[in-house]
């Protein structure tokens, strides 16, 4: 699944197009009655729209999740949770079998009414077409985001029924997503263990129970693990947020968890052969780490 990133990216949305629709907010409020309306006037052409609009309860609820939608095209916080929006409106179109072609449609209605509001107000000018163009960009966005599940559906009916299908992805989704809120949880559950690790070797240096070369060089491993587990759980949350999933953050803990394994084993001498042994494995991680770096900036 592409990421908001990505989508900006493909359809070269700048902060200067970002800039130009937050300005175009205000005068799309003054009208948003009006293109409600309008809006309504035209869907009532489709022959099947009592199909998918069939009493007045229904056309209420849906008017104002237009009102909604179209005011968040011109706020400028394009972010995971607006395409996460955008992905759920197309579903649903697709759940009740909507045509894509009248999501087209309505898409070029939006588009042409903008438009002439733009004009109305600004007249053939500089200015007019620097918006009409950021506003041509994030509309495609939108039809783009929306229009993907009715690619995965045609993808889909090769495979199994509709409903089936529809059902059986929408249970893996959520179940995805309840074991990333339980890989969360256990990631800060694991981190305030180790920050009572911690408080036991400050403890154990104090009583004298352990060393304090040693005492020291545990915590300072300690701490470099808490600092991987750290990483991971901005990883997580990030990966919650939309993103893609960081598996350096795992090659991160990794890491540290080995080099705390070398901070331990110096304090022996009897332990050279482990001891390189560990080396060798951070330097195949380092690798592993970089390698992926490396492939994810080309």
């Amino acid at each position: 699944m592409q990421t908001i990133e990505e989508f900006k990216n493909v359809y070269l949305i700048t902060e200067q197009d970002i800039e130009n629709l937050m300005f175009a907010k205000g005068l799309m409020e003054k009208h948003q009655e009006d293109f409600i309306s309008k809006f309504y006037d035209y869907l009532l052409r489709f022959k099947d729209t009592p199909n998918f609009l069939p009493d007045e309860e229904t056309i209420s609820r849906h008017k104002e999740k237009v009102k909604f939608w179209f005011i968040r095209l011109f706020e400028g916080n394009y972010n995971e949770e607006y395409l996460r929006h955008l992905h759920k409106v197309g579903a649903v179109h697709v759940k009740i079998g909507l045509p894509c072609h009248y999501v087209n449609a309505s898409m070029s209605f939006v588009r042409r009414y903008c438009f002439r509001i733009l004009t109305d107000e600004f007249g053939c000018s500089t200015h007019r077409d620097a918006v009409v163009t950021s506003m041509d960009k994030i509309i495609d966005l939108n039809l783009d985001a929306m229009t993907i599940s009715y690619h995965e559906e045609e993808l889909r009916a090769y495979v199994l029924p509709r409903k089936l299908e529809y059902n059986l992805i929408e249970f893996a989704r959520r179940f995805a997503f309840s074991v990333d809120i339980l890989l969360l949880l256990v990631l800060m559950l694991t981190s305030l263990f180790v920050l009572g690790f911690v408080g036991y070797e400050i403890y154990s240096i104090g009583t004298g129970e352990t060393n304090i070369e040693t005492g020291i060089l545990k915590i300072l491993g300690t701490l470099l693990m808490i600092w991987a587990i750290g990483e991971l759980l901005s990883a997580e949350i990030h990966h919650l947020r939309g993103g893609k999933f960081a598996v350096t953050a795992f090659l991160t803990l990794a890491i540290a968890a080995v080099i705390r394994k070398i901070l331990i084993a110096t304090l022996s001498t009897e332990k050279i052969a482990d001891i390189l042994t560990l080396g060798g494995i951070v330097l195949a991680l380092g690798a592993v780490y970089w390698l992926i770096g490396h492939s994810e900036k080309s």
